[in-house]
C-alpha cells in the first residue's frame, strides 16, 4: 500500500489541528438564549400556562399521595402483623404499602387533574378571569365530578369537601405566599 491509499489526516479527524483554539472558557454569547428555561413556556401575561399548572398539580399531588399512602400502609401493616415473626411482619408491611400507596396516589392525581381541567375551563368561560371565585368554584365542582358515580349524596359530600379544600388552599396561599 502506498500513501495515496490513505486519506489525509484532516479528513479522518476534522478537528485535528485546532486543539489549542478550543477552550471551555471561551463561550460565544450568541448561543446563549434569553428565553424561559421551563418545560412549558409562560403565558402571554407572564403567568404559568394552564398546561404547566396541570402538570405541576397532578405530579405533586400524586407524589404526596404516594408518600401519605406509604405511611398509611406502614402503620396498617404493623398493626395487622401483631406478634408475628420479623419476616411475616415485613411481608405484612410491604403488602399494606402496595395496597394503600397507589390507591391514595392515583385518587389524588385524578382529583388534581380534574381540578386543573375544571379550573382552566372556568377561566376560559369567564373570559380569562382568574380570581379566587374560580378556584373555590372549581374545587366544589371537582368534588362533585369526582364522586359523580357514587350517587347524589356522595356528590354533595364530595362538593363540600372540594369547597373546603379549595377554600383552605386559597386561604393558605393568600396568607403565607
Amino acid at each position: 500500500m502506498s500513501e495515496a491509499d490513505f486519506p489525509p489526516p484532516p479528513a479522518i479527524k476534522p478537528y485535528a489541528g485546532i486543539a489549542g483554539q478550543l477552550s471551555p472558557y471561551r463561550i460565544d454569547p450568541s448561543i446563549l438564549k434569553e428565553e424561559s428555561e421551563f418545560i412549558l413556556p409562560l403565558g402571554s401575561d407572564g403567568k404559568t400556562s394552564h398546561g404547566s399548572r396541570l402538570l405541576w398539580a397532578t405530579g405533586s399531588l400524586y407524589i404526596g399521595g404516594l408518600a401519605f399512602g406509604t405511611a398509611w400502609g406502614v402503620v396498617e401493616g404493623l398493626r395487622r402483623s401483631g406478634e408475628l415473626s420479623s419476616k411475616l411482619r415485613a411481608n405484612s408491611v410491604l403488602n399494606s404499602i402496595g395496597r394503600r400507596g397507589p390507591l391514595v396516589a392515583n385518587n389524588l392525581g385524578v382529583v388534581a387533574l380534574l381540578y386543573r381541567l375544571v379550573d382552566s375551563t372556568v377561566i376560559k368561560a369567564r373570559g380569562d378571569t382568574d380570581d379566587v371565585y374560580n378556584q373555590i368554584g372549581s374545587g366544589a365542582l371537582t368534588g362533585v365530578l369526582f364522586k359523580s358515580t357514587a350517587g347524589s349524596r356522595a356528590m354533595a359530600i364530595g362538593g363540600a369537601m372540594g369547597l373546603l379544600a379549595s377554600s383552605s388552599a386559597v386561604l393558605i396561599s393568600r396568607t403565607f405566599f
